[in-house]
């Protein structure tokens, strides 16, 4: 049996490992953009920078949504596409698809939203004391 030595002497950059968390991020998650597509083409003209700036706005909370939960948990391939979506839409549509400005906007802004979808999460996953029943 030959055995393999795995070392961790010299890790990948930071910028290949954020890449690479991203690609995941945006390949795992847990929203539908088909949802947020149906909504942003029903927008009227007179109201397009509006609906444009809370489409991005929406974006944002699902692609923050879709990253957390690649992080935490992992998800299956259907919601991973979704997420995908998420991500392209919204390297597009604010940062004009520049992935390079994405990436800094995302290694600036992700420890903060974790932090609050983790507290979002505890609060959720914790019972109130008038919820816990005895046995």
């Amino acid at each position: 049996m030959t055995r393999i030595a795995i070392s961790n002497r010299h890790p990948a950059s930071s910028t290949a490992r954020a890449a690479a968390a991203l690609f995941v991020a945006a390949m795992l998650g847990c929203l539908s953009a088909q949802t947020y597509a149906q909504e942003s083409t029903r927008s009227s003209r007179p109201n397009e920078l509006v609906n444009a700036r809370e489409a991005t706005a929406d974006l944002e909370k699902q692609f923050w949504a879709c990253d957390y939960t690649a992080t935490t948990r992992g998800v299956g391939r259907g919601e991973g596409a979704m997420c995908n979506e998420v991500y392209e839409d919204l390297k597009s549509s604010k940062f004009g698809g520049d992935f390079r400005a994405f990436l800094s906007w995302w290694q600036q802004n992700k420890a903060a939203e974790h932090l609050v979808l983790a507290a979002v999460r505890r609060t959720v996953a914790a019972p109130r004391a008038d919820q816990v029943t005895s046995r």
